[in-house]
């Protein structure tokens, strides 16, 4: 039954749209106070990295992809890095965890911290399988949605990336196809 409720919870993953977010931080001020009862958003489980292209504020929502073959699981020396039974989303045994930063080192998103106050590294528990991030993002940037139709949803994108590009590289200011 543990293993049926998984699979069904994994169904579901949280989706970060980047070119909709606004900076606002909105979901790291919710996600402290959710998780740590202050608004704080260093103590936040999705951070928003902010960067300046070409005089352009470029802000990017970031927090655990729950990997599938999940690298900070893998190189915790303690094993305090376990999915959660209910919604797969990996935890952190503060039994368990030295607070290391083995965990900080491997992850490729960049998304793991150690709270040295506390002495452990939290991450993104998909809040028992109703993200508080997603509820409260003005924009929709964050998502949480079937598995299947992030899938479709990105290979539209893609496609309508590819068509576009088709488009501009293909026609010559005389109308005629060049070879790019």
């Amino acid at each position: 039954m543990e293993q049926e409720c998984r699979i069904r919870a994994m169904e579901y993953v949280l989706t970060i749209d980047p070119t909709n977010c606004h900076g606002c931080r909105i979901c790291e001020s919710v996600c402290a106070l959710f998780h740590e009862h202050e608004c704080h958003p260093e103590k936040s489980r999705i951070r928003i990295i902010a960067s300046e292209e070409e005089g352009t504020l470029i802000t990017i929502p970031v927090t655990c992809m729950q990997c599938e073959n999940a690298p900070c699981q893998a190189i915790c020396p303690t094993d305090a890095i376990y999915p959660s039974p209910r919604t797969g989303a990996r935890l952190t045994d503060p039994d368990k965890c030295i607070a290391c930063g083995a965990c900080v080192y491997v992850c490729p998103f960049g998304a793991t911290y150690v709270d040295r106050a506390k002495g452990i590294a939290p991450r993104c528990d998909l809040c028992d399988g109703d993200p508080i991030c997603v509820r409260f993002c003005p924009t929709g940037c964050l998502q949480f949605v079937k598995a299947d139709e992030v899938s479709i949803r990105l290979k539209r994108a893609h496609l309508e990336k590819f068509l576009e590009f088709l488009k501009m590289a293909a026609v010559t200011p005389k109308g005629r196809y060049s070879h790019v």
